[in-house]
């Protein structure tokens, strides 16, 4: 996010826009766009966001075609001379990269949320076929590696269920400034448990329905296609390996502030101009 290259040039009282995005989420159906673009040095803290319209000269978009998430309008766009008013910067000129890290804890949540209902679905549709579904004369719920299939599939649902109203929870009850300082790690591990529990169910639901998850339509549908998009929630919002990483990060910071905290605490406690020190 830091080196992205995409610049904006101010020439009077308006910015000349040049650049690629890819990969942006209903790009084909947007009128606006808030762009992050290069309008300072390199690094974080030479971006600004700016208010792009559609019908700008010189937009130009793009429909990706993807395995999955079709309806979302996955798009390639271009940026070729774009002149775009100087009033549509958001915010603060070269601060746009602060605004960005704000919202990220917010869309990994969503998509935490998003997928252990995908997750849940699998187990559903794999519960009811299995209670009709016959082989060898009985059920597949009468069989016993089907039952610790769906079994293995309900713990981990639940269990990354309870983590996510933990972490519900803790967002409803934080000022945003602590939410924003405190959960940045548990979110970013959230999201691995919960595109990871998906990508397990995902494969074990596709076992129960057999042949039926590999066709589209029909009683396998919807399996055959969640299987389809674990990429696009394992992917997008910052990679599983960028997550576990990340998590360990943040993790490492708060204990290292609440140890100076601590220490800093101690000393205050220790000076002979304290009361506590007096008595």
């Amino acid at each position: 996010m830091a080196n992205l290259k995409t610049t904006a040039t101010l020439e009077g009282d308006h910015y000349v826009l040049n650049g690629e995005k890819k990969w942006i989420t209903n790009g084909i159906f947007a009128q606006y766009f808030t762009v992050a673009c290069r309008t300072g040095g390199p690094g974080m803290n030479g971006l600004s966001l700016l208010l792009v319209e559609r019908d700008m000269p010189g937009v130009n978009t793009r429909k990706m075609k993807c395995s999955g998430v079709w309806s979302s309008g996955t798009t390639y766009i271009t940026f070729d001379d774009v002149k775009v008013p100087k009033g549509n910067l958001l915010g603060e000129e070269n601060a746009g990269f602060k605004y960005i890290m704000e919202n990220f804890n917010h869309e990994r949540f969503a998509i935490c949320a998003m997928t252990n209902r995908f997750s849940r679905v699998c187990l559903e549709e794999s519960l009811k076929f299995a209670n009709k579904r016959k082989t060898f004369g009985k059920t597949l719920k009468e069989h016993p590696v089907i039952r610790w299939k769906i079994a293995e599939m309900a713990r981990m649902i639940e269990a990354t269920h309870n983590w996510l109203e933990w972490c519900t929870y803790q967002m409803n009850t934080m000022s945003k400034m602590e939410a924003t300082l405190k959960l940045g790690g548990h979110t970013a591990l959230l999201k691995v448990q919960c595109t990871k529990v998906f990508e397990y169910c995902a494969r074990e639901s596709a076992q129960i329905f057999g042949g039926l998850s590999y066709t589209r339509g029909g009683q396998g549908e919807k399996v055959e296609r969640l299987n389809r998009e674990v990429r696009a929630m394992a992917i997008p919002g910052g990679s599983e390996e960028v997550m576990l990483d990340l998590g360990v990060r943040q993790t490492t910071k708060l204990a290292e502030m609440a140890k100076m905290l601590q220490a800093n605490a101690s000393a205050s406690s220790g000076d002979s101009d304290s009361p506590k020190a007096k008595l």
